[in-house]
């Protein structure tokens, strides 16, 4: 039962993870990509593999934010 419940547990972290990563990463990326007029080459699945390394997949909210932000002033 113990192990189901870690399972599970791994799961879910590895979603909130993930999840983010497949829809900012590649956003983050692709406005920074795009800023210093390079080919937009980042898809949905290497923001699914960034989003599952510890520490980047839980920065990819507020690097997106920050982004969104300097983006208003830099474009």
């Amino acid at each position: 039962m113990m192990g189901r419940a870690l399972l599970v547990m791994f799961i879910i972290l590895l979603l909130f993870g993930v999840l983010p990563g497949i829809l900012l990463w590649p956003y983050t990326l692709n406005t920074w990509l795009e800023f210093l007029n390079k080919p937009q080459t980042v898809k949905w699945w290497h923001g699914m593999i960034l989003g599952v390394i510890p520490g980047l997949g839980h920065a990819t909210i507020p690097v997106a934010a920050l982004t969104w932000i300097l983006m208003l002033f830099l474009k």
